[in-house]
């Protein structure tokens, strides 16, 4: 039997110490250790250092202004996690596992003064052994972490980026550096004693053409003896009804389960995303139930074919879910938040629901950040979202180029294997893609050219992927290439197949709607234009409104939103914030909406459209996003809306849809 105890659901501190401090106590000079420099303060689990410290009243709001380098010193310190496990009720004769989801970054395990394990990668789990230190009478956990890389922004070189640790924490165009301390996943133990089945896994198969489904059931059991069996039950959770069993040797691992009469899930709007719970019950000769699992699966079909009039070189570009042409309609997804462990399943499906009612259909989780949280990918599941799932690569500017060598590859491949195993049995999950702008040459140097599979790492997670997970979709990258950026110049050449850009405009409406119009991208992967938020956000974050200078939005926002302030002129004093912001809103609407309208109308010679970026992590002055900081659409959202659903794209009045509308506001 397994059994497992959830330690969120404890209360823990987390203490700041200077380097190394701490380790006193279990020297020859422990006489002279002192307490920590910060805290104890008490902290949330799953969660991170500085919402701990801001709810202490310890920091300044990093939200608010500049206040976010109040904070920047945390990486400094090294930070432990602590919680008392006296009151458990544990049988000391039974097995105990400790398994942690993610520990962001690095450091060490230890129960009371026994040091049971380390860690030092964000995106594996970790798990420790706490069997031989509970017997030993050690009831303290605690979580240390030591290590936090420096050089792992936004520019810099691919190249050199061998931490295994989220990107977008040390500064993107669209945050500024707040640098995770966390743990940032479930935790808990395991508890296992006598035959258990410890990990249960499924993949369903469905043919739109034949309406044959299976599941490929994936065991791991352990304490089993040889007449002890498995038996699975598929079952429909809104009806009740059995659709598929089947009763397996205990011993054996793998195994089929034919499913006759399933209904497939789909794609929203279309209809149901039907979801079946696949039960799993480990039996012995008498039928007693001596454990149990389970998980949940979708049927359903995607393919890809060649969009019409594509090169014969070109990689297929149109998506056919259970057999039907589907115009990929969609947002590039970002952390909700910098301290992304503190997000609560709540933040994510809020804004899950939001893009599901603007049309959407399809969700990039984008390579600079890590795998979400697993209510992410079981909301996708349940709205008909699909899911462009990258592994954690990203471009740096100056090359973007990952290392090559074995170890390096080996690394990717054993974070593929760990996503792969995640995430396999989500119907929602489309197509797996190696990085985000993972290119050969660098902006401003040579030409820049996407990598393709023959790039060692890319290899790797290819292979692995293939293995873990067959049959569905590998990118070595977005964009895929050949052409990285869609250059006006060479249209009607067939080198624009999956691009990236534009994300800004400097020219007239004109000029942008004969881009568009021209356009001969068969994939669209990342597409934005800059717009501020709205006056009631600014002002809640620090904007002084009878204070409104370039100068005092500069001070405050330059650390975070610096790249897109450009967008800024004169207008902003002459006028007014309020006036400014709705000519910068409703110009991010406007070229949005003539962008995806015409990249629509050519389906199916372009297979989608996909914006830079959702929503913002940051409360940024000006931003590519389509959400704002609180998850409320922009006008350019609702003008999506229009393009994506056909519906009336705003109430009346709101935003201005025409060229000429938007050159009447410009001038």
């Amino acid at each position: 039997m397994r059994s497992y105890i959830d330690l969120g659901a404890l209360s823990w501190t987390v203490e700041g110490w200077r380097q190394w401090d701490w380790k006193l106590v279990t020297t020859v000079e422990s006489h002279s250790s002192r307490p920590p420099a910060v805290g104890p303060v008490p902290v949330e689990v799953p969660g991170g250092v500085r919402p701990a410290l801001l709810a202490a009243g310890l920091i300044p709001d990093p939200y608010h202004g500049s206040q976010s380098q109040h904070s920047e010193w945390i990486e400094n310190r090294h930070w432990i996690f602590r919680c008392d496990l006296s009151e458990l009720d544990i049988d000391d004769e039974v097995n105990l596992t400790l398994r942690c989801h993610s520990l962001d970054y690095a450091g060490e395990i230890m129960l009371g003064d026994v040091a049971v394990g380390s860690f030092s990668n964000t995106f594996l789990p970790v798990e420790a052994d706490l069997t031989e230190a509970w017997a030993g009478g050690h009831r303290q956990l605690s979580v240390v972490f030591t290590d936090v890389p420096d050089d792992l922004g936004q520019i810099g070189w691919t190249s050199k980026r061998r931490a295994w640790k989220p990107r977008f924490n040390y500064g993107w165009d669209w945050t500024p550096r707040m640098v995770q301390v966390a743990i940032a996943g479930p935790i808990g133990i395991d508890l296992i004693s006598g035959p258990a089945i410890e990990r249960l896994d499924a993949l369903a198969s469905y043919s739109s053409v034949t309406s044959e489904a299976s599941v490929h059931v994936k065991l791991s059991t352990s304490g089993c003896l040889p007449d002890h069996s498995i038996r699975v039950r598929l079952v429909d959770p809104v009806t009740e009804r059995i659709v598929a069993t089947a009763d397996h040797p205990a011993g054996e691992r793998e195994f089929h389960v034919p499913v006759d009469d399933v209904t497939p899930w789909t794609v929203c709007p279309s209809g149901p995303a039907q979801l079946y719970h696949l039960h799993a019950d480990l039996v012995d000769p008498a039928g007693e139930q001596l454990d149990s699992a389970e998980t949940r699966v979708g049927f359903r079909d995607i393919s890809w074919s060649p969009c019409e009039g594509a090169p014969p070189d070109a990689a297929p570009w149109i998506c056919n879910v259970n057999g039907e042409p589907l115009f990929l309609q969609g947002v590039n997804w970002v952390p909700v938040r910098p301290d992304y462990a503190d997000v609560t399943d709540d933040m994510i499906r809020q804004r899950l629901l939001t893009y599901r009612d603007l049309g959407v259909n399809l969700i990039r989780v984008w390579g600079g950040a890590a795998m979400e949280r697993a209510a992410f990918y079981d909301t996708c599941d349940e709205l008909g979202l699909l899911v462009w799932q990258e592994l954690p690569l990203s471009s740096s500017g100056l090359d973007n180029l990952p290392p090559a060598d074995d170890e390096f590859a080996a690394g990717l491949a054993e974070i593929a294997s760990h996503y792969a195993r995640q995430l396999r049995h989500h119907a929602a999950l489309a197509l797996w893609c190696g990085g985000n702008e993972l290119a050969v040459g660098a902006y401003g140097g040579d030409p820049v050219r996407p990598v393709d599979v023959t790039h060692p790492a890319l290899a790797a997670a290819a292979a692995v992927l293939g293995h873990e997970d067959p049959g569905r979709r590998f990118l070595p990258s977005s964009p895929s290439g050949p052409g990285y950026i869609a250059d006006p110049e060479n249209f009607g050449l067939g080198v624009h197949h999956d691009v990236h850009g534009p994300w800004v405009h400097d020219g007239s409406a004109d000029q942008w709607a004969g881009y568009w119009d021209r356009d001969d991208a068969l994939m669209r992967s990342e597409v934005g234009i800059a717009g501020s938020s709205s006056v009631d956000l600014l002002t809640a974050f620090g904007l002084a409104p009878d204070h409104v200078t370039l100068d005092a939005i500069r001070a405050d926002w330059s650390h975070s939103s610096g790249w897109w302030l450009a967008e800024l002129d004169s207008t902003i004093e002459e006028q007014g914030l309020e006036a400014w912001v709705h000519a910068s809103q409703n110009r991010q609407a406007t070229l949005l909406e003539y962008a995806a309208a015409a990249t629509k109308r050519r389906f199916p010679r372009c297979g989608g459209f996909i914006v830079w970026m959702g929503h913002d992590t940051f409360p940024c002055a000006v931003s590519l996003s389509i959400l704002d900081f609180w998850g409320r659409p922009k006008p350019a959202a609702l003008a999506i809306r229009g393009v994506f659903t056909g519906l009336s794209p705003q109430p009346e009045g709101v935003l201005a849809t025409s060229l000429s509308a938007h050159e009447a506001l410009r001038e």
